[in-house]
């Protein structure tokens, strides 16, 4: 009950927060429909991966120091990927070379997985077309991005995230 009033709050929150209308119309909706998505998705909660000791408290034990340091490494990766593409569309004969890179990674729950995914389709010139249980079918857009989705960087900050450590494997190129 305390996770769906929470739940129900945040919308709140956001919903004032975004509309920025103080009305009684627009306030009595947004406390309606954040009611109602709270009631609608409390079974959800319960099927949260746990990272900590107790299903009571999922995100006990999230290393938020190794979650900041993910964050800058995905920011820096979106930043070099996005000027690797910028290069290749401004360059005159565009040299594109799109590749399939398959790979597996062995992580523990369904949102590692989902957070690797999410992780790749940022980073511009790649995008997880697929994912299987542990294998990921990734676009990439040029060769060198390719290489980068094979030597497995995000796949293991992604596993540290969820203290496990991902070891790298070499994708096959369909």
């Amino acid at each position: 009950m305390s996770t769906s009033i929470a739940t129900a709050i945040a919308l709140f929150t956001g919903w004032v927060l975004l509309s920025g209308k103080f009305d009684a119309a627009h306030l009595g909706a947004g406390v309606a429909i954040s009611i109602a998505i709270a009631i609608a998705t409390r079974r959800l909660w319960a099927l949260s991966p746990v990272f900590g000791a107790s299903a009571a408290h999922p995100f006990a034990g999230v290393r938020w120091g190794r979650y900041l340091r993910y964050l800058v490494v995905l920011a820096w990766e979106i930043v070099v990927s996005a000027s690797q593409v910028a290069y290749v569309v401004l360059h005159p004969r565009m040299p594109i070379d799109p590749q399939l890179v398959q790979f597996r990674a062995h992580l523990p729950h369904a949102l590692a997985r989902l957070t690797l995914a999410n992780s790749i389709t940022l980073t511009p010139g790649t995008v997880t077309i697929e994912v299987e249980e542990d294998e990921f079918l990734v676009h990439a857009l040029t060769a060198g991005s390719a290489h980068g989705v094979e030597l497995g960087g995000l796949r293991n900050w992604v596993g540290g995230l969820f203290d496990e450590r991902v070891v790298p494997q070499r994708g096959a190129q369909p």
